[in-house]
């Protein structure tokens, strides 16, 4: 995946893609702990623009809704006619807070957060296309997650992740024309850099959207005492 997000605080990113923001068209976020496909998502596009977005890629001569996609997968996204153009011409950034993934055991799913252990956001590699939605009369910009084989941490919980970016390879990932070097930011971020816990199942509700859905769960250790 990722299906389900967390973008309440960009503040972070800006600072460190100012020189490639040329238009911020969000100015102040609209904080979601619980975003789920279909919202509107902030994206950096390769053209400057900082704008909300569909969650949600659909190219641009998609016949209806049905072929929306929200993650391309990295080892196929060139491959593919429904990826191919946008990789090579119309790449963004997506940045977020976190992420949810839900681990699964004896058919119990419980949801975890993941998050950068350092960082304030994590910037994900994504992809853009322009269609026209007939309902809204009008094109509107559409976005996926970039994903990869999850690394050893998160592969605890999940076989997939979202190709992370270091601020170092933002301008290359959105400007470069070498696709080799393009292709070569899609890599696994690093078990060291993430960190990922058990949170509320209130998150499993798609439209809770408080700041209770990233907090940690602080499990009572098994024999503890209490005063009461």
């Amino acid at each position: 995946m990722p299906g389900r997000l967390a973008i309440f605080d960009d503040i972070s990113f800006k600072e460190d893609a100012k020189s490639l923001i040329k238009n911020d068209m969000i100015q102040k976020l609209n904080p979601k702990y619980n975003l789920p496909p279909t919202l509107p998502i902030p994206a950096l596009l390769n053209n400057g623009n900082y704008l909300y977005t569909h969650f949600g890629y659909l190219p641009s001569w998609a016949k209806d809704k049905k072929s929306m996609n929200i993650n391309a997968r990295s080892e196929s996204i060139f491959e593919k006619q429904t990826f191919r153009d946008s990789f090579r011409f119309r790449r963004c950034i997506i940045p977020i807070n976190g992420f949810y993934e839900w681990k699964v055991e004896d058919k119990e799913k419980t949801p975890y957060f993941v998050k950068d252990i350092k960082n304030e956001y994590l910037a994900l590699a994504g992809i853009w296309d322009e269609y026209f939605d007939i309902e809204l009369n009008m094109k509107i910009v559409t976005t996926a997650i970039i994903t990869c084989d999850a690394n050893e941490k998160l592969g605890e919980i999940h076989h997939r992740m979202p190709v992370v970016l270091e601020k170092k390879d933002f301008a290359p990932w959105l400007y470069s024309d070498n696709l080799q070097e393009v292709n070569s930011l899609l890599k696994i971020y690093a078990n060291e850099k993430l960190e990922l816990y058990e949170v509320s199942s209130n998150v499993n509700k798609v439209l809770f959207n408080e700041k209770s859905c990233v907090e940690k769960i602080e499990k009572t250790q098994v024999g503890q005492q209490t005063l009461f």
